[in-house]
């Protein structure tokens, strides 16, 4: 998909020291040796949910996807919506809602230095389509 153009993908890394949410993971306590487990999680969605509200945003906790559900949501007129998984999510999943999520953002957070931004481009036809566009596959 992102060969073809369909969806495009963009990587963050935080500089050295610090994290990509204005250092708020220092004020949450959250440490590199914790990475990944529910606290971790629980944390880092707090991060992120102010992180997004301090810039005006809407805020939706585990929101529903076209298959499953986001971490959160992020929401704001005349932006396009964000959807967010923190830690780890299924390729099944991130595919599936790359293809369902026209003109929205789906971002992989790792962990507190790292981000993956991928969008989902309705400008383009999606590959559960034939390419004469007649229906599903």
């Amino acid at each position: 998909m992102i060969v073809t153009g369909k969806i495009k993908a963009r990587e963050f890394i935080a500089r050295d020291g610090h994290d990509l949410w204005d250092d708020l993971t220092q004020k949450y306590g959250i440490k590199k040796s914790a990475r990944h487990g529910g606290v971790w999680h629980r944390k880092m969605m707090d991060v992120l949910t102010e992180y997004f509200v301090k810039q005006g945003f809407e805020v939706v906790t585990e929101p529903f996807l076209s298959q499953g559900r986001a971490d959160l949501g992020i929401h704001k007129d005349g932006h396009m919506d964000l959807f967010i998984e923190i830690g780890d999510t299924s390729a099944y999943k991130l595919w599936w809602n790359l293809q369902m999520l026209p003109n929205s953002n789906i971002l992989l957070v790792p962990d507190e230095r790292q981000a993956i931004e991928f969008t989902c481009r309705a400008d383009q036809y999606d590959i559960l389509h034939s390419a004469q566009g007649k229906g599903p596959i």
